[in-house]
């Protein structure tokens, strides 16, 4: 008696969906999202091999400014280059720390 009156229940539970093609929107939701998040993987990729390129970049921008005289600004030459040494070091710890930050975010 019992499991007549289970699977009586049971039938009227039964969500019955009507909308058309919902299984059809909801495969095709998925599917995009997984899209997307390949996406954003070969974007932070790319990211991380630009980032070791203008690092290397950067690096050889200063020890070629580091090996030129300027002898019109005498003094201030070696000024001049530690303020672009430090703009360079700033510029490229934010970056990495905004790259660091969105690779392993959850």
């Amino acid at each position: 008696m019992k499991e007549k009156q289970l699977k009586k229940w049971m039938k009227h539970s039964k969500l019955e969906i009507k909308i058309p093609d919902f299984e059809e929107n909801v495969m095709d939701a998925i599917q995009k999202k997984e899209a997307s998040e390949k996406s954003v993987w070969r974007n932070i990729r790319w990211s991380w091999f630009f980032f070791l390129v203008g690092l290397i970049l950067g690096l050889m921008a200063t020890n070629l400014f580091s090996n030129f005289t300027f002898p019109f600004l005498g003094k201030n030459a070696n000024l001049l280059l530690l303020v672009f040494e430090i703009l360079v070091v700033v510029i490229f710890a934010t970056q990495f720390d905004k790259l660091i930050r969105f690779t392993f975010r959850k």
